[in-house]
C-alpha cells in the first residue's frame, strides 16, 4: 500500500511521484518548518476519536487475540496523548526543545544562538515483527519535524497506515511530511531513488539489513540503525518465586518471544546441570498455563517448524547432554553450554546455566546485541547484577512481565530516538 500527500497510489502513480520527489519535498521544505505543537495535537485529536472497534477487528484479522489487542490500543493512546508526547519531548530533547537559546561562549566576545532542528528528511526502513511499529517510527520523525518516507516490511498488515490516515485527517498539512512506499527491499532501483532525497536512513532489523543498507547508502547520508537485539532472563535461587515465574511465562506468553525485549531464554544462576533440569521442572507447568490462557496465534507453516526444530534438537540432545521439557504447546531446551542466541519463539525458551562470577565474560561477546534482561534475584543482589548486566551492555533491568511494556521516557536501546533525529545548529550573534 503506497501513500503520497494523503492519497492511496498504485504502482504507476508511485513511479510518477518517485520521478519528481525531490522537488516535492523542495517545495515542502519551502514553505517553512513543521512545528510539534501540530504533530501532538493531531495524535490527541486521534486518540480521542479511535474507533477501538475497527482496530480490534483489524488485529483479530492478524492473528492478534482480543485480550492482547485491547492492551496494545491502552499502549497507543497512552503513547499517543498530549501528556505523553508533551513529557517525552522533554525529555528527550530538553525544556527548551522549541526555544532558541542565546548564549556567551568561555573567553569569547561574542554572543551564539543555539538551537534544534529536523535533520531534514528521514527514510524509515521498518522490521515487520511488530504490526503498527512502522507507524511510531514516523511519528518520531514527525515530532522532530523532518519530511518522512516509509518503506514498509513485506508483512504488515496494513495497520501503520490507518493510523498515519487518521494522523492526516486530524490534521491535513502532515500529508506532506508522510510517503510510504511498498517496494521490496530487493527493488534496488527504487530503493536507492528514495535514498537519494534523505538526510538520514533508519533501518530497523537484522545484521543482514544493516549490512545491506550500508553498502547503499553514501558517505553524506547518515545512517541510524535499530538493530534487531536479544533479551533474556536471569534467575537466582533466592529469585525463585511464583509470582516471578509467571512473570516470565507472561512476557512469552504474551509476545510470541517475536519482540526484542522477549524473553529468549533464561540463565539460572548455578554450574549444576541438575539445578537447570529443576527449575524447568518447576516453571514448565507455570508457562504451560499461562500460554494455555493466551495461545500463540502461529500459522500452520510456522508451528510445523516449530516441530521440526524441536525433533532436531531431541535428536542433538543425545550427543550433546542436551534435554527437552515438553509441555502442551510450549517447551523448556536446556542446555549445557552459555551460549547466547534466539529461541525457537512461540513459546519455546531455551534455559543455561551461568554463575554470577561468569557473567561478564559470556555476555560481554554480545554487548551490541543484548537489550532487556527480566531479573529474579533476592533484593540484596539487585544491585550488584544490574551493574554487571549494565558493563555486559544490557540496557534494560526490570520485572519479567514488564519487559516488553513500553513507558512514556523509555530510551530505545539505550538512546533517545529524537535525539537522533535532530541536529543542534549554532548562529553567531552581534
Amino acid at each position: 500500500m503506497n501513500l503520497v500527500k494523503g492519497k492511496i497510489l498504485d504502482a504507476k502513480e508511485c513511479d510518477d511521484i518517485l520521478g519528481n520527489l525531490e522537488q516535492h519535498i523542495l517545495d515542502t521544505m519551502s514553505k517553512g518548518r513543521l512545528n510539534a505543537e501540530t504533530v501532538i495535537s493531531a495524535c490527541d485529536k486521534v486518540v480521542n476519536t479511535l474507533d477501538e472497534a475497527e482496530y480490534l477487528n483489524v488485529m483479530r484479522e492478524l492473528g492478534i487475540d482480543e485480550a492482547l489487542g485491547k492492551m496494545y490500543i491502552d499502549e497507543f493512546k497512552h503513547a499517543f496523548s498530549r501528556e505523553s508526547l508533551m513529557y517525552r519531548m522533554k525529555v528527550e530533547l530538553g525544556d527548551s526543545f522549541s526555544e532558541i537559546v542565546t548564549y556567551n561562549p568561555m573567553y569569547k566576545d561574542f554572543a551564539v544562538s543555539s538551537q534544534i532542528l529536523p535533520l531534514g528528511v528521514l527514510l524509515h526502513v521498518a522490521a515487520g515483527n511488530a504490526d503498527g511499529l512502522p507507524a511510531f517510527s514516523v511519528l518520531e520523525g514527525l515530532l522532530t519535524g523532518n519530511i518522512n518516507i516509509l518503506k514498509l516490511p513485506a508483512a504488515e498488515g496494513g495497520i501503520s497506515v490507518r493510523l498515519l490516515l487518521e494522523l492526516i485527517k486530524a490534521e491535513p498539512v502532515l500529508a506532506e511530511y508522510i510517503y510510504v512506499f511498498d517496494y521490496s527491499s530487493k527493488d534496488i532501483e527504487h530503493i536507492e531513488r528514495l535514498i537519494s532525497v534523505t538526510d538520514a536512513v533508519i533501518v530497523w532489523g537484522g545484521k543482514e539489513a544493516v549490512s545491506a543498507f550500508r553498502k547503499m547508502i553514501p558517505p553524506n547520508i547518515k545512517l541510524i540503525e535499530w538493530g534487531h537485539k536479544i533479551s533474556f532472563a536471569y534467575v537466582t535461587k533466592q529469585g525463585i518465586t511464583t509470582e516471578g515465574l509467571k512473570g516470565l511465562a507472561k512476557n512469552i506468553a504474551d509476545t510470541g518471544q517475536l519482540l526484542c525485549s522477549s524473553i529468549q531464554g533464561i540463565f539460572v544462576d548455578t554450574d549444576n546441570m541438575e539445578e537447570v533440569y529443576e527449575f524447568c521442572n518447576k516453571f514448565l507447568p507455570v508457562l504451560n498455563n499461562e500460554i494455555a490462557n493466551r495461545p500463540v496465534k502461529a500459522g500452520i507453516g510456522i508451528k510445523s517448524q516449530v516441530a521440526l526444530r524441536l525433533y532436531a534438537e531431541e535428536l542433538e540432545g543425545i550427543y550433546k547432554n542436551n534435554r527437552i521439557f515438553r509441555g502442551d504447546s510450549c517447551s523448556l531446551i536446556a542446555y549445557t553450554d552459555k551460549i547466547m542466541d534466539t529461541s525457537i519463539q512461540f513459546g519455546n525458551a531455551w534455559v543455561r546455566p551461568l554463575r554470577q562470577s561468569e557473567m561478564l565474560s559470556a555476555l560481554r561477546p554480545y554487548k551490541n546485541y543484548l537489550q532487556t534482561v527480566g531479573l529474579l534475584c533476592g533484593p540484596h543482589e539487585v544491585q550488584l547484577l544490574t551493574d554487571i548486566l549494565f558493563k555486559t551492555g544490557v540496557v534494560r533491568v526490570c520485572k519479567g512481565e514488564n519487559m516488553s511494556i513500553d513507558y512514556t521516557g523509555i530510551p530505545h536501546d539505550g538512546e533517545y530516538p529524537l535525539r537522533r533525529y535532530t541536529k543542534i545548529v549554532h548562529t553567531e550573534k552581534d
